[in-house]
């Protein structure tokens, strides 16, 4: 074994660990045993070459291993120079944001291959075994060794299929290794801010950025944040899907709360709908003024921040279903609901009919059965995105059987937002004779449709009940 992969199980170990214990959500860490010599000698024989010394060494010591990790919901991976949770000495003052991002690292031998670019720069049978594929990312792009660099310790780069590029990622197999053991796996889908002619730098401020990040990330606990400004900063990096989180927002006045996001957002305005959610779920009525504020005419998402910020296109397009969001969250239900739905019966240009996805998107966090009755005579087809909502608005059983009796388009979206509300856990509690007229209107609707996919829709929705012992 060479000294280079000496400890590497250790190490990759030890980071799946430390970043579950630091909250980090959905961390995959497997490996397999190191193939044997006779697996070695076939799959070189098979190439009909050597493998490179230091991936046949890899290979046997662990023949396969995928890491792989998720950021929490919602974060922001950035420097906020007056925000620091400690001393933010060695922060830039203007933000540094790092976005896009992933965790994803690994190997496996069962897919050491040789590999032809889809290009049309392959010429020559040297150019057919040029590249040996090492694994492959999530978007099916292969990490490559190109043979051409050395036939001993060949550089690593990545092949990105979608613009024909290769990028140098490390100049040799182990210093890809230590550069992702030092990153945690992160994966970046464009590197070229942070590599040069050698492959990545880990001395890169975005890469420096994130190392620093992530330190603070798996040290800071909830616990820690003893004040208002340490908790935006402990959520800003661990989202607020926990209830333990929400619950420490409680001793503060909401008002504050939302002074308190206004001023990061000053800083730094780009992340818009993340933002938007934080202030959302934490402030609640104190950001009730500044979201009126929004539903004036011509304001947009650069204004809502701050004029004189530069807003990226995805914030702007962002920027009516965040802001109805907020209306759900911050404002009295009945004033957002009226605002949502002025915005959304503006003439469309189109053929004057609204779009499932497009109405759910904006009114599905309100959960008010308010929104079933007003949408009851603008279904279309298709069903899919009024079934969400349908689901989403918390319907009272009056409304189900109201619409299971209704037209054959009513059926559909009651019967679809059924089988959703009970893959999602979002049935509510009703007597069994309730359950029973619903049990019989959906029989009754089985012996009406023409369509096998609506027949396997009413057929499956009526197994679930059964199984839940709701009929």
């Amino acid at each position: 074994m060479t000294v280079h992969f000496a400890h590497i199980l250790d190490k990759l170990g030890g980071i799946a660990d430390r970043l579950r214990q630091g909250g980090m959500p959905d961390v995959v860490y497997q490996w397999t045993k190191g193939i044997s010599e006779e697996g070695l000698i076939e799959l070189e024989e098979r190439l009909q070459t050597p493998l490179p010394a230091s991936l046949s060494e890899l290979i046997k010591r662990c023949g396969s291993l995928h890491l792989l990790w998720c950021l929490p919901q919602h974060c922001i991976v950035a420097d906020e120079a007056d925000c620091s949770y400690e001393s933010g000495n060695d922060l830039k003052q203007e933000p540094n944001i790092l976005d896009d991002i992933t965790g994803e690292f690994g190997w496996n031998h069962e897919y050491i291959s040789y590999f032809t670019s889809y290009g049309e720069n392959t010429d020559s049978a040297a150019d057919e075994q040029r590249y040996l594929i090492l694994n492959y990312n999530g978007a099916g792009d292969p990490i490559l060794l190109d043979r051409a660099t050395s036939a001993i310790e060949p550089a690593v780069f990545c092949y990105e299929h979608e613009v024909d590029q290769f990028t140098l990622l490390a100049e040799s197999l182990p210093a890809y290794i230590e550069t992702m053991l030092a990153l945690h796996g992160l994966w970046l889908w464009d590197w070229s801010n942070v590599s040069d002619e050698h492959g990545i730098q880990l001395d890169s401020p975005p890469l420096r950025l994130w190392q620093r990040w992530l330190d603070t990330f798996c040290t800071m606990k909830l616990e820690d944040a003893q004040s208002l400004e340490t908790l935006i900063h402990y959520t800003t990096m661990h989202g607020v899907d926990h209830p333990a989180v929400l619950h420490a927002f409680q001793a503060y006045d909401p008002k504050d709360i939302f002074l308190a996001w206004k001023q990061r957002i000053q800083h730094n305005p780009a992340p818009f709908a993340t933002w938007a959610f934080f202030i959302g779920e934490t402030a609640g009525i104190g950001a009730a003024d500044w979201v009126r504020s929004l539903w004036k005419p011509d304001t947009n998402a650069a204004q809502a921040w701050n004029p004189s910020a530069s807003i990226n296109i995805h914030a702007e397009r962002a920027f009516v279903p965040t802001r109805a969001y907020l209306s759900a969250r911050c404002l009295p239900e009945q004033e957002g609901l009226e605002n949502v739905y002025d915005d959304l019966m503006q003439p469309t240009g189109k053929d004057g009919k609204l779009d499932g996805y497009t109405v759910s998107g904006q009114l599905q966090h309100f959960h008010s059965p308010q929104v079933i009755d007003w949408m009851r005579d603008k279904v279309n087809h298709p069903v899919d995105g009024w079934a969400i909502l349908f689901a989403y608005s918390r319907p009272a059983a009056e409304q189900v059987i109201e619409w299971l009796s209704g037209s054959e388009l009513h059926q559909k979206i009651a019967t679809e937002a059924l089988d959703i509300m009970i893959q999602r856990d979002l049935l509510p509690t009703l007597e069994a004779d309730v359950w029973a007229s619903i049990s019989n209107l959906l029989h009754a609707s089985l012996q009406l449709v023409m369509l096998k996919k609506d027949k396997r829709r009413i057929e499956a929705v009526l197994e679930q009940l059964s199984d839940l012992n709701l009929r």
